[in-house]
């Protein structure tokens, strides 16, 4: 199963996102969890933003997503990882971010979920640049 991570600046296709990813799933997976992030008002800097910027910081977003993935993976032991990260232009409301990650059980899905998030959060990776 592994770590699969990429950057669209296309609309996601939700749906087709999980049927990926439960495609790839075996008989060891008891929870799946998943974080859907979207892009919120009022802004963190520019409360009324016009449009939302998410540029890379590294050359390679992808390769840093997967080196997260890859680490929360084995930290938490999980079976599958799967990061989608928007870059480009997004508005109020855009998908920005989909997280999904299985595992044995539900508590070892929840933490490896979580620490993928705020890892990706941290800007490291990704920063979101609010246009007025």
């Amino acid at each position: 199963m592994g770590v699969t991570a990429f950057t669209t600046e296309e609309p996601f296709d939700l749906q087709g996102f999980m049927d990926r990813f439960r495609e790839a799933e075996d008989d060891s997976t008891g929870t799946i969890v998943m974080h859907h992030g979207k892009v919120k008002r009022p802004g963190k800097v520019v409360r009324d933003f016009s449009r939302v910027l998410l540029e890379p910081v590294l050359p390679s977003p992808e390769k840093g997503m997967q080196q997260i993935g890859q680490n929360i993976l084995k930290k938490y032991d999980l079976n599958q990882v799967f990061i989608v990260h928007r870059i480009g232009e997004v508005h109020a409301r855009d998908d920005v971010l989909f997280v999904a990650v299985s595992a044995v059980t539900r508590d070892i899905a929840f933490s490896g979920c979580s620490d993928i998030v705020n890892a990706i959060k941290e800007e490291k990776i990704l920063r979101l640049v609010e246009v007025p």
